[in-house]
């Protein structure tokens, strides 16, 4: 469970039971999550809400997550925004790609909620 502070969410992935469950389970445990299908709503999403961290996929209909995540970086610079990179992607290369695009954390589908959990409440600085 989250203390203080509610803390926002914006989950970006575009296969829409994926995205419920995701919602589902963070909201269960406390975050104000906010869901887009695709990139450029996604980043226009980001400027309006100004999440607390971003939970992104690589493969959207419009942009990729590499280039989703370069553009938060670049749109932030100053401010500290956590990206964990969520993805059916797990080779090494796309893992360090991942990292140089700007992810925080990067966790493969199928994902262990447990593992998930930690890793956002670690983002967010958050006693798991």
């Amino acid at each position: 469970m989250v203390h203080g502070e509610t803390k926002r969410i914006l989950v970006v992935e575009d296969e829409q039971d994926v995205a419920g469950l995701l919602q589902a389970r963070l909201e269960a445990n406390g975050y104000e999550v906010h869901v887009e299908a695709c990139g450029r709503a996604a980043l226009a999403e980001a400027r309006e809400l100004r999440p607390d961290l971003v939970i992104l996929d690589l493969m959207l209909p419009d942009m990729d997550g590499y280039t989703v995540s370069a553009e938060l970086r670049a749109m932030y610079r100053a401010w500290t925004l956590p990206i964990l990179m969520l993805t059916a992607r797990d080779k090494l290369r796309d893992k360090l790609r991942g990292y140089c695009a700007g992810a925080d954390a990067y966790l493969t589908k199928p994902y262990d909620a447990g593992e998930l959990l930690g890793a956002v409440a670690r983002l967010l600085h958050h006693e798991v």
